[in-house]
């Protein structure tokens, strides 16, 4: 399989609906958000007065990192727009329905998820986060995403330091920065049991290699959580083009409680791997960063890859480390920003309202 008719087979599924029609302000807009709390909300000082105008007016930006597409928003800017009072139903209700409605690429701004970047919890962070899914799923881990974060405070100033962290739900998460096309994230250990991962049947130390039938078809699974769950299966006889058949059925085995991300990977030698991606609350996509990182282990399990590997998506290349001192996964990969804009968060939400 070529990575060209990956690709095509990706964009196909992808960005045959990818009309991003923001709803932009005509006029200029204000000087794009820079944070939260100390020190965020003292970089955006100001700019109350600016938005007074139209108070439900969201600052973004979108970002994507090899074209896994992301809404970024400043939960500072949330609430200024009214997020915190549209709605009275639980906050995680709340940010669901904003991220269906800002993610949806016709009606919305568009993206594969939203990430609000927020105060940390704890004192040994520098920035908080949180991910959603562009069909209102939490969800715990984006490698990609966090490259994104990462290239959206260190170009607004609010750290500035090559090396920071990330507070997340399953912990810090370290990032050194070089350039927008070297920043590495430490996913951490991966989480092998089954239990843990989660997948069903008897508790198991490793999902390695394990048969699963679909469609009448045997397939070879390796499953790994690096936060969020995946499923792997390499050098699989079928043609590409029966990835995107095949992965939501799989996707939705009973064996998957939580459900799973899905990975096919083709090996051509130790150190690389070319793969297709069906995400949890996305579908098919141009990278997963996770993903990578679930084969690299995945592939080091089968005895598929080395720990040192290039994991190459249809959206381009990352490497990746699994080292054998402290077993965490590393990756190293760009981020940009596409554009930065203002969204009438109030329209948006009252439009996917009604559809």
């Amino acid at each position: 399989m070529t990575m060209s008719s990956t690709r095509y087979i990706i964009s196909e599924a992808i960005l045959a609906n990818a009309d991003e029609r923001a709803v932009l302000r005509s006029e200029k807009p204000p000087r794009v958000p820079t944070g939260l709390n100390s020190p965020l909300r003292q970089a955006q000082a100001g700019k109350t007065e600016e938005l007074s105008v139209a108070k439900s007016w969201l600052e973004f930006a979108k970002m994507q990192a090899l074209g896994n597409d992301f809404v970024v928003v400043s939960e500072s800017d949330l609430e200024r727009a009214g997020a915190g009072g549209l709605y009275s139903q639980s906050a995680d209700d709340r940010l669901a329905e904003i991220a269906r409605a800002l993610c949806n690429r016709h009606f919305g701004i568009g993206a594969d998820g939203l990430i609000v970047v927020r105060d940390p919890d704890r004192q040994d962070c520098q920035l908080g986060w949180i991910y959603v899914n562009s069909d209102g799923s939490p969800s715990a881990m984006c490698g990609n995403g966090l490259r994104c974060v990462a290239l959206w405070a260190v170009e607004r100033g609010i750290v500035n330091k090559e090396s920071f962290k990330i507070a997340t739900e399953i912990g810090p998460v370290a990032i050194a920065f070089q350039d927008r096309d070297q920043i590495t994230v430490d996913l951490g250990e991966p989480v092998l049991d089954s239990v843990s991962i989660p997948v069903a049947g008897p508790p198991r130390k490793r999902v390695l290699r394990e048969s699963v039938v679909v469609e009448g078809m045997t397939l070879a699974i390796t499953c790994v959580s690096m936060g969020n769950p995946h499923c792997v299966v390499f050098n699989a006889h079928v043609d590409p083009e029966e990835y995107l058949h095949l992965a939501p059925l799989i996707q939705s085995l009973d064996i998957f409680p939580e459900g799973i991300n899905v990975e096919f990977a083709l090996t051509d030698s130790a150190d690389h791997a070319k793969v297709f991606v069906w995400e949890r609350g996305c579908g098919p996509t141009l990278a997963c960063a996770s993903g990578a990182a679930a084969v690299l282990v995945a592939g080091v399990l089968e005895g598929a890859l080395a720990r040192r590997a290039r994991i190459e998506l249809p959206g381009g290349m990352l490497n990746l480390d699994w080292s054998e001192a402290d077993q965490h996964v590393r990756l190293t990969g760009p981020a940009r920003e596409i554009y930065r804009g203002t969204v009438d968060l109030a329209y948006v939400l009252s439009e996917a309202k009604e559809r």
